[in-house]
């Protein structure tokens, strides 16, 4: 996987194995059916459990989809879909799909210029009866069962808010709800444009000194100004982030979707506190983009 962090490049390497409906990616994130676990210091922790009952918006609504032929990838033939904006002439996002599984071996979001800043690929795939990388039946085993749940962070489905949490049908660019949940004081939003999901984190308190990373991958963020406020971004691997406050309340937006889509969403997000005081990210959403 390979993505930019305003100019600065950045690649990583993990580790896939699929196997009885058990993914884990790397040493420390697995999932199991709805079921999303990270790998703490006290053990495997749940963050997730719920199956998304409201299906969004079809992709159609939002985008042009064109297939054509793709290159082999990971030695495998592929079919490629390019991805427009309807109305648009600009190629945002190129998806290569396995011409025989219908597995997604590569995706590229692409810059203005056509450049792709952020990809993730299949780099080597060897698939069989065994789970990758394995041939003794123990590990095999091992790989294929999901671990033992330690501690639990899932939220619950939250259909009402109270004040100042207020739930938004749509954001951005498309962006429509499909879901909300809540837990131990933290509020999450989920829409979806029918391609990319986004996210929307609300949580009582103020912004202080930096406190943590990015999973260690970009240091404190970068300044961004949004809607002429300061706000501070991450780029990761998986995607972008951005975290600001007001009316004593912090949020938190994540999403896979471009640079572009996430701004356009956070417009339409309370931010009427000064800017300048935005520091840090809280650990919990911290840790939705840890690949290891």
């Amino acid at each position: 996987m390979e993505w930019r962090d305003g100019g600065q490049r950045h690649s990583d390497q993990v580790a896939v194995h699929s196997a009885g409906g058990v993914l884990r990616f790397g040493d420390e994130v697995v999932g199991a059916g709805a079921r999303r676990m990270v790998h703490s210091a006290d053990g495997w922790l749940s963050l997730w459990g719920h199956d998304v009952t409201t299906l969004g918006p079809p992709p159609t609504a939002k985008y042009r989809l064109a297939v054509e032929p793709g290159p082999e990838i990971a030695g495998r033939p592929t079919d490629v879909v390019a991805v427009q904006l309807v109305g648009g002439n600009r190629l945002r996002e190129r998806l290569y799909v396995d011409r025989q599984s219908g597995l997604l071996l590569r995706r590229e979001l692409l810059d203005s210029g056509g450049t792709p800043y952020r990809s993730v690929a299949f780099t080597a795939l060897t698939t069989g009866p065994a789970p990758l990388g394995t041939t003794e039946p123990a590990a095999a085993a091992a790989l294929a069962a999901a671990p033992r749940v330690a501690h639990s962070q899932e939220p619950a489905m939250a259909h009402h808010l109270k004040a100042p949490y207020k739930l938004k049908g749509r954001i951005g660019t498309g962006y429509r709800l499909v879901g909300s949940y809540k837990a131990g004081g933290v509020v999450q939003q989920f829409f979806s444009d029918g391609l990319h999901g986004l996210s929307v984190f609300e949580q009582r308190g103020h912004l202080s000194t930096a406190e943590t990373t990015l999973a260690g991958e970009s240091g404190a963020g970068r300044a961004v100004e949004i809607s002429g406020h300061t706000m501070r971004a991450y780029s990761a691997s998986v995607g972008e982030a951005v975290v600001w406050e007001s009316d004593g309340v912090v949020y938190t937006a994540v999403t896979d979707a471009p640079w572009s889509d996430l701004a356009g969403a956070v417009r339409d997000l309370p931010h009427a506190d000064p800017p300048g005081r935005l520091r840090r990210v809280a650990q919990t959403v911290v840790s939705l983009f840890r690949w290891r």
